[in-house]
Parts: structure tokens; sequence; C-alpha cells
């Protein structure tokens, strides 16, 4: 009998630390931002765009996890600085930065 009771001393922990941290409101609330910003406003969209950025195909929003949350965010952050700009596809004509052969 003690040997059965021995399963109720665990105090839970090995379970929650395997589970991975959600995004916080506060990472959800940008998001929304930034989609807003982008011009993204349906669903299928948004979580198209959100594969594309991370390259994690969620099914619904919950199950977002933080540190995706985040690359999201850089992600659309690039988006939102690069709207507008032409690109050749030329990295070195395209890069913003002069280098030092440029300031010579």
């Amino acid at each position: 009998m003690n040997d059965l009771l021995s399963v109720f001393d665990s105090d839970g922990t090995e379970s929650t630390e395997n589970r991975p941290l959600l995004m916080t409101a506060h990472q959800r609330a940008e998001i929304r931002s930034l989609f807003a910003k982008l011009g993204l406003e349906t669903a299928d969209l948004q979580f198209d765009f959100a594969a594309e950025l991370t390259g994690v195909r969620i099914a619904s929003v919950g199950e977002l996890e933080a540190t995706t949350a985040q690359r999201l965010i850089e992600g659309l952050h690039r988006r939102i600085h690069n709207m507008g700009r032409t690109t050749t596809g030329n990295s070195w004509d395209d890069r913003e930065e002069d280098t030092w052969i440029d300031r010579l």
C-alpha cells in the first residue's frame, strides 16, 4: 500500500517543466498591431505569413509559443521596415550601410 501512495508524493513540476511557454498577452497585442500595419486582416493570411517568417505552422493562435512569437515579431518589424523599398535582388546593391570600400 505504501508503494501505491508514493505516486502522489510528486509536486507535479515534472509535467509543467516540459511544456513550452506560450506567447504572452503583450506579444499577442504587438503581433495584432503589426499585422494591421501590414494590412493582413484575415486569419488565413496571418497564419500563412507567420509560417513563412518562423517556419512553424500553427492551427490556432493558442498554439503559438513565446519564442516563436518573438521570431514572428522580429520578422514583422523587418517587413514593416522594408515596406516601400525596392530591391534589385542583388544583396550587395541592396545593402543599407556603407562598407569600408564605400568609405574610401
